[in-house]
């Protein structure tokens, strides 16, 4: 019970930091359409044209809830490419993915 309440505590000390932990960085917070989302890079960062590359992790072995991860390998898998759009502020901008991407929220984005 208790580990319980520290892990809500901290999913929730996390969701209210946003993109400023830098655990967040690159990622996607939320996707818009099915081509567009804001993205966890802002002013600074990443600016207006800049092109950027969508990753997966492909993690395999360890199975979900082991106690031992021993076995368990994950690889950054290349998904494909966007664009920014839009600096909305320090912390996000709007990215458009080129036609047939697919990602979802949590995907990793990176400046190419």
């Amino acid at each position: 019970m208790k580990a319980s309440m520290i892990l809500t505590t901290v999913m929730i000390a996390t969701g209210l930091s946003g993109c400023a932990h830098s655990v967040m960085r690159g990622s996607v917070a939320m996707k818009t359409s099915e081509n567009e989302a804001h993205v966890c890079l802002g002013k600074g960062e990443v600016a207006v044209g800049d092109r950027v590359t969508l990753y997966r992790n492909a993690c395999v072995g360890g199975g979900a809830g082991s106690a031992d991860r021993g076995g368990a390998s994950c690889e950054k898998k290349e998904v494909g490419m966007g664009s920014v759009q839009q600096i909305l502020n320090k912390h996000y901008s709007v990215v458009r993915f080129d036609q047939g991407v697919q990602f979802d929220e949590g995907s990793i984005v990176e400046k190419r």
